[in-house]
């Protein structure tokens, strides 16, 4: 076999593949959703390049995959691969974000352009909005909860230890709630 063609397999691609086996594996398959084919290939972002996607497909597109991360269970990540958090802090009826300045240094919002909406893969479009941040930006929202990252996640469904933390930051599963350790 010519390896001159073999490319390495993109960071979206392997996230649906680890959708897809985690699915298999728990079986659930049912309610996993088939890769999707609204990204195409080219969209993916390259993980030789190093470069972070800040969550985003190549083309700007964000992205929320539900994905099968061991002690907790199924949970939210962007499309680099990073857990999302939500906050205890923040209100859900209506979506009230209260993570300003350093809090939002220490626990990034998670926004998309103006007329975006993210690229899904297992979660329910019915439970993802956005709300408009006092600085003009809109934050994601999932069943009303905003949306944050640990600017220190690098990816590969590690929590950094912040799952938990202050009783207040929670990684999110698929339909808003906390994540938790299966039973």
């Amino acid at each position: 076999m010519n390896r001159q063609h073999l490319r390495p397999i993109s960071r979206t691609a392997r996230l649906v593949l680890v959708v897809a086996v985690a699915a298999a594996a728990s079986g659930c398959a049912a309610e996993a959703a088939a890769p999707p084919s609204a990204i195409p290939a080219q969209a993916a972002p390259d993980p030789s390049s190093g470069e972070q996607m800040d969550g985003h497909t190549a083309t700007g597109e964000p992205v929320l995959y539900a994905v099968q991360s061991g002690p907790l269970g199924v949970v939210v990540t962007d499309g680099d691969g990073r857990l999302l958090y939500r906050s205890e802090a923040d209100g859900t009826a209506p979506p009230t974000s209260r993570c300003a300045d350093a809090c939002s240094a220490s626990w990034q919002p998670f926004t998309v352009g103006t007329g975006q909406q993210p690229l899904l893969l297992g979660v329910d479009p019915a439970l993802v909005g956005t709300l408009i941040r006092s600085d003009g930006t809109r934050q994601v929202t999932l069943a009303g909860w905003p949306l944050y990252r640990d600017p220190a996640d690098r990816g590969a469904l590690t929590d950094s230890g912040r799952h938990g933390e202050s009783d207040q930051w929670f990684v999110v599963t698929p339909t808003g709630d906390r994540a938790t350790a299966p039973s």
